[in-house]
C-alpha cells in the first residue's frame, strides 16, 4: 500500500467517523469540542512517532558505531596473527638452544633436593640406629618422626630420578639400598604398632596414652598413603612400600585379638566336664559384656571417630562369635549340648544379659542374628533328631526293663486306690515333661517341634509295647506255669494303657495352646494327639481282649457241656462258670474304672453269646412240650444267676443293657406250644434293636447266629425262614 491509498483510506475513515459524530442536530453544537479532542489526539499520536523514530535512529547510530570499532579490531588482530606466525618459524631453533638450560634446570633441582636432604643422607646410619633405640624404647612417636624423615628423603631423592628422562636403574638401585634398613626400621615399628593395639583392650584400662600413640601413627600412616597415591596419579611414581595400608591392617589385628579372647574361652572340654559347654558360654558371655562396657567407656575417647569403634567392635565380636559356634556345631554337639547352645543363641546373646544390656544401648534389630537361618535350622534339625534317638533309647531300655518285671514272682504295685499299675506312663510323662519344659528354654517353636516328636515317639512306642505284652502272652500259654501274675499283671498293662491316655491328655492341656502357633503347626498337633490316643486306646482294648481270652479259655469246657444231656441233670457248668467269673471280678477290681467297665463288658457279651450259641445250635433234641418248658425255665433260671453275678459288679450294665434278655427271649420261644405261635415269639427277636433290645443285645443274637449257622448277616425280616424254621424245629 502505497501513501496516496493510505491518505484515501484514511480520509473514508475520517468522513465514516464524521458522520457517526453527527447524526443528530443537536451534536452541532458539539462541533468545537469534538474539534479539540480530535487535534490533542493527533497531537499525542505525532509525538509517540517522534520519539518510535528517534529510537530507532539511535540505536542505528550505535550499531554503525559497533561495527566500525570491530572492523579496526579484527584488522588488528590480523596483524598480531601475521607476527605471531612469524615468530613460530624461528620456535624450533629455540628448542634446540634451550636444550642445555632445561638441562641445567634438572640439576639443579637435584641438587636442591640433594641439598634439602643432606642432612639425612649423611646421617642415615645415625638416624637409623636412633630410631631403633626409641622403638625399643617404646617412644614410638619420636620413631615414628624419624622414620618418616628418612622415607621423605628417600622419596624425594627417588622422585627426582624418575623425573629423569633416560634413568639410570644403577642409580635407582645404589638409592634403595643405601635406604634398605628404613623399609626394616618400618617394619619394626609396625611391630610394636600391632602388639599394642592387639592388647587395646587390656592397655587401655591402665595405659590409654599407648594406645593415642600407636592410632597417630596410623593415621599418619594413612594419610602418607593417600599423598603417595595422589601424587602416582600425576608422575606415575610411587615410593618403595606404599600403600603401606596401616589402617587396614589395624583393623585386621583388632579382629584377630577377638577372635583370640573368644577362643581362649574354652577352659575344659567334654573329656573332663559335661557341663563345658555350659561353663564355656558363660564364659563367653561374662567376656564379651564386660568388654562392650570397656569399649564404650574407655576406648571411645582413644579412637577416633572415623573408626566408630563401638559399632566396629560389635561387629568383630558378632562375627567371630558366630564363627566359634558354627565350629562348635560343625564339631557335632550331644545331649543337652544342643538345648545349650540354642538356648543362648535365641535368648541369651541378645537379651539383657548380653548384647541387649541397658548400659550398651546396642541395637539389637540392626545387629542381625547370630546364626544364619541354615545354620540355625540345621541345629534344631540336629537337636530333633537328638532328641528322637534319647526317646528311642531311653523307651527301649524302660520297655526292657517293664518286660522283666512282668515274669516277676511278685503282683505288681498299686496306687492308691488298689488298681495295679506299671510305671511305664509315669516315666513317658516325666521324658516327655523334661524335654518340653528343656525345649522351653530356646524358643516356642522349637518347644512345638518337640512335641511333636515327642507324640509321634510315643505313637512308636505303642507298637513296641503291643509286641512286647503279645510275647508275654505266648509265653504264658506256652507253658501257664512259668509265669504266676499274668493275669494281675495285664490288668496293670491295661491301666498303663489308660495312664498313657491320661498322660498324654495332661501333657495337652499343660503344653499346648490352639491359636498360639501356626495353622500348620496346630493342624498337626491336633493330628498327632488323636492318633496317639486312638493307639493307646485301641492297645487298651486289646489288653482286656487278653483278659477275656484267659477267663474263656479256663471256661471252654464249660461252655460246650451247656445245653447237653448233661446239663439237664447237672447245674455244675453254670455253677462253675459264675463262680470263675466272680473270681475274675475279683482281680478286675483292680482295673481303672473305665477298663473295668469295658472288661465286665466284653465278659457280659461272651456269656451271653456262648449261652446263646448254644441253644441255637440244637444241642438238644426236645420231644414232649414238658421236656420244652423244663429247659426254658432252666434257661431263664441260669440268664438270671448270671444276671445276678454282673448286677454285683455292674448293676447298671444289667439294668440298663443286659444281653440275658436274649436268652429269656429264646427261652419264651421254646416254650412255646403251638407251632403257629411262634411267629408272635420270633417277631421281638427280629425287630430293630431300638423297638427291643439294645445294641449289645441285637449284637449278641446276630454273632450267635453267625457262629451256629455259618451265616454272614442275619435278615433283619419279619419273614426270616431259617431263623423261623430253627424255632419251629426246636419247638417240635
Amino acid at each position: 500500500m502505497d501513501v496516496g491509498e493510505a491518505e484515501c483510506e484514511a480520509m473514508k475513515r475520517a468522513t465514516l467517523l464524521v458522520e457517526n459524530m453527527l447524526q443528530r442536530p443537536d451534536q452541532l453544537q458539539k462541533v468545537e469540542q469534538y474539534r479539540r479532542r480530535v487535534q490533542r489526539k493527533k497531537a499525542s499520536v505525532e509525538a509517540m512517532l517522534k520519539t518510535a523514530m528517534q529510537s530507532q535512529l539511535d540505536g542505528v547510530r550505535t550499531g554503525l558505531t559497533q561495527l566500525q570499532s570491530a572492523l579496526t579490531d579484527l584488522r588488528e588482530i590480523k596483524t598480531c596473527l601475521s607476527e605471531v606466525e612469524s615468530s613460530l618459524v624461528r620456535v624450533p631453533e629455540l628448542s634446540k638452544d634451550l636444550n642445555e638450560c632445561r638441562a641445567e634446570y634438572v640439576r639443579h633441582s637435584q641438587y636442591a633436593a640433594a641439598m634439602e636432604n643432606l642432612k639425612h643422607i649423611f646421617t642415615v646410619p645415625e638416624s637409623v640406629e636412633k630410631t631403633e633405640k626409641w622403638i625399643s624404647d617404646g617412644r614410638l612417636l619420636y620413631a615414628h618422626q624419624c622414620l618418616m624423615d628418612l622415607e621423605n628423603s628417600r622419596d624425594d631423592l627417588l622422585f627426582e630420578l624418575h623425573k629423569l628422562p633416560h634413568q639410570n636403574p644403577n642409580d635407582t638401585r645404589m638409592l634403595k639400598e643405601y635406604f634398605a634398613d628404613v623399609h626394616k626400621l618400618s617394619e619394626e615399628l609396625g611391630k610394636q604398632v600391632w602388639v599394642i593395639l592387639q592388647r587395646t583392650l587390656n592397655t587401655v584400662r591402665m595405659k590409654p596414652t599407648q594406645i593415642v600413640t600407636a592410632l597417630r601413627i596410623v593415621e599418619r600412616e594413612e594419610r602418607a598413603d593417600q599423598f603417595a597415591l595422589q601424587r602416582q596419579k600425576g608422575s606415575g611414581f610411587l615410593p618403595p612400600g606404599r600403600p603401606k595400608k596401616w589402617r587396614e591392617k589395624t583393623l585386621k589385628v583388632l579382629e584377630e585379638a577377638v577372635v583370640e579372647r573368644i577362643e581362649g574361652t574354652i577352659l575344659e572340654d567334654r573329656s573332663k566336664s559335661k557341663n563345658w559347654l555350659i561353663k564355656h558360654l558363660e564364659v563367653i558371655r561374662l567376656l564379651v559384656l564386660e568388654d562392650m562396657k570397656v569399649i564404650s567407656s574407655l576406648c571411645v575417647p582413644c579412637f577416633p571417630p572415623s573408626f566408630d569403634i563401638v559399632n566396629l567392635y560389635v561387629q568383630m565380636y558378632h562375627k567371630s562369635l558366630a564363627n566359634h559356634l558354627v565350629e562348635l556345631i560343625d564339631a557335632k554337639l550331644e545331649d543337652n549340648e544342643y538345648v545349650t547352645l540354642l538356648s543362648w543363641v535365641l535368648n541369651v546373646y541378645a537379651g539383657p544379659e548380653l548384647m541387649g544390656h541397658p548400659t550398651l544401648n546396642i541395637n539389637i534389630a540392626k545387629l542381625g542374628p547370630l546364626l544364619e537361618d541354615k545354620v540355625l535350622n540345621n541345629l534344631i534339625s540336629e537337636y530333633l533328631k537328638n532328641v528322637n534317638n534319647n526317646y528311642d533309647s531311653w523307651m527301649t531300655k524302660a520297655l526292657e526293663i517293664e518286660e522283666k518285671e512282668w515274669y516277676r514272682s511278685e503282683p505288681p504295685q498299686q496306687d492308691p486306690d488298689s488298681h495295679y499299675k506299671t510305671e511305664v506312663p509315669q516315666l513317658i510323662h516325666d521324658m516327655i515333661r523334661q524335654n518340653l519344659e528343656v525345649a522351653n528354654t530356646t524358643s516356642p517353636e522349637v518347644q512345638v517341634q518337640v512335641l511333636i516328636c515327642s507324640l509321634e515317639q510315643v505313637r512308636l512306642f505303642a507298637g513296641k509295647f503291643d509286641a512286647a505284652v503279645k510275647r508275654y502272652k505266648d509265653n504264658y500259654y506256652s507253658d501257664r506255669s512259668q509265669i504266676q501274675y499274668y493275669t494281675t499283671y495285664i490288668i496293670a498293662l491295661a491301666n498303663s494303657c489308660q495312664g498313657m491316655v491320661d498322660v498324654l491328655m495332661s501333657i495337652k492341656a499343660q503344653f499346648w495352646r490352639p491359636g498360639t502357633t501356626t495353622n500348620t503347626y496346630d493342624t498337626e498337633i491336633a493330628t498327632k494327639f488323636d492318633a496317639v490316643l486312638n493307639v493307646y486306646q485301641r492297645v487298651r482294648n486289646q489288653m482286656c481282649d487278653h483278659l477275656l481270652e484267659e477267663a474263656i479259655e479256663d471256661l471252654q469246657d464249660h461252655f460246650n457241656a451247656l445245653l447237653t444231656q448233661r446239663w439237664l441233670h447237672d447245674t455244675e457248668p453254670m455253677d462253675t462258670i459264675c463262680l470263675t467269673l466272680s473270681d475274675y471280678f475279683n482281680d478286675y477290681s483292680h482295673l481303672h474304672q473305665k477298663n473295668f467297665d469295658h472288661v465286665v463288658q466284653l465278659v457280659l457279651n461272651t456269656v451271653a453269646m456262648r449261652y446263646t450259641t448254644a441253644i441255637l445250635q440244637k444241642r438238644l433234641t426236645l420231644k414232649t412240650q414238658e421236656d420244652r418248658k423244663l429247659v426254658a425255665e432252666r434257661i431263664i433260671s441260669e440268664a438270671e444267676k448270671v444276671a445276678t453275678v454282673f448286677e454285683q459288679v455292674a448293676p447298671d450294665l444289667v439294668k440298663f443293657d443286659s444281653p440275658c434278655d436274649v436268652m429269656k427271649g429264646l427261652a419264651e420261644v421254646i416254650k412255646v406250644s403251638d407251632v403257629e405261635m411262634i411267629s408272635l415269639e420270633v417277631h421281638p427277636l427280629l425287630r430293630s434293636p431300638m423297638d427291643c433290645y439294645t445294641s449289645a443285645c441285637w449284637d449278641v443274637v446276630q454273632s450267635c447266629w453267625m457262629v451256629s449257622h455259618s451265616a454272614s448277616s442275619i435278615t433283619q425280616d419279619m419273614a426270616d425262614p431259617s431263623l423261623h424254621s430253627w424255632c419251629v424245629v426246636i419247638c417240635t
